[in-house]
């Protein structure tokens, strides 16, 4: 089984500079982890998606989530269309919550993210999201991969902007702070 992530708090949290109010992963990105999420996204190995949403599901409720609607964070259409579905939306459902997959829209097609910089991929997310009607005042949004927070900050500043008074966030991962 996996190593579970730590459970302090990052430096970044600890300032609070970031823009989500409440982030939680279930696994350090190490290892097995790395490879059950790689089989996920890159092996369309989409029935993964049960048992990691699944645990979603009981860390949401073991640690007191308030958020009544889960939002997946979108991949870009021609991303979509390359994989044919978005993990991040095939883990939210399992979360027992409500999906609304519709009120956040990634409008600007970004490179990967792999190998940049913090200040790189804040770069490359910059007013890549949108939202699209009236969202509800807390909001799940759920993901694979903390990496950085800097997809998860842009959504929050993205959703915030719309009227969102909380942005709570779920990932199945979490890369290992620096030591």
């Amino acid at each position: 089984m996996p190593a579970p992530a730590i459970e302090s708090l990052c430096g970044e949290c600890r300032r609070g500079d970031h823009a989500f109010d409440f982030a939680r992963s279930l696994f350090l990105f190490e290892d097995g982890m790395r490879t059950i999420v790689h089989h996920l996204k890159y092996s369309s190995r989409v029935s993964l998606a049960v048992p990691l949403g699944r645990q979603l599901r009981e860390c949401a409720s073991a640690e007191g989530f308030q958020a009544r609607v889960a939002v997946p964070v979108p991949l870009h259409r021609s991303r979509l269309r390359q994989r044919g579905f978005n993990q991040a939306e095939l883990l939210a459902r399992q979360l027992g919550l409500p999906v609304d997959s519709r009120l956040l829209r990634r409008k600007k097609n970004t490179p990967s993210q792999t190998g940049l910089s913090r200040a790189q991929r804040a770069a490359n997310l910059a007013s890549a999201f949108e939202v699209r009607g009236r969202p509800p005042e807390c909001v799940l949004v759920v993901d694979d991969v903390y990496t950085t927070g800097s997809t998860l900050d842009e959504v929050a500043k993205t959703l915030k902007r719309a009227g969102v008074q909380r942005v709570e966030a779920l990932t199945v991962a979490r890369v290992p702070p620096p030591r």
